[in-house]
């Protein structure tokens, strides 16, 4: 179960992350992203749910999928840099 909390607290951490971002309100995301961003972190809560309630069989692997979207969607709301050349 250490292995399961360790996975669910980075995926809190990555979605804290993210609605610190969102709170800056700048207004530089897309609506594109935004959908984008608000699907990777449903389904990020319905993974959760399902180790949870044990409806999964596999858990490790479910958790490592929940952290990749959660990664995902932090690195969709990090600040683009653009090299100039």
């Amino acid at each position: 179960m250490k292995y399961e909390i360790e996975q669910a607290l980075r995926v809190k951490s990555l979605a804290i992350d993210v609605m610190e971002e969102l709170m800056k309100d700048d207004g530089k995301h897309s609506v594109q992203e935004l959908k984008q961003l608000s699907e990777l972190f449903s389904r990020c809560i319905c993974d959760l749910v399902n180790v949870y309630t044990n409806t999964s069989e596999d858990h490790e692997m479910i958790l490592k999928g929940t952290v990749i979207k959660a990664k995902i969607g932090y690195n969709l709301m990090k600040p683009q840099t653009v090299e100039k050349e």
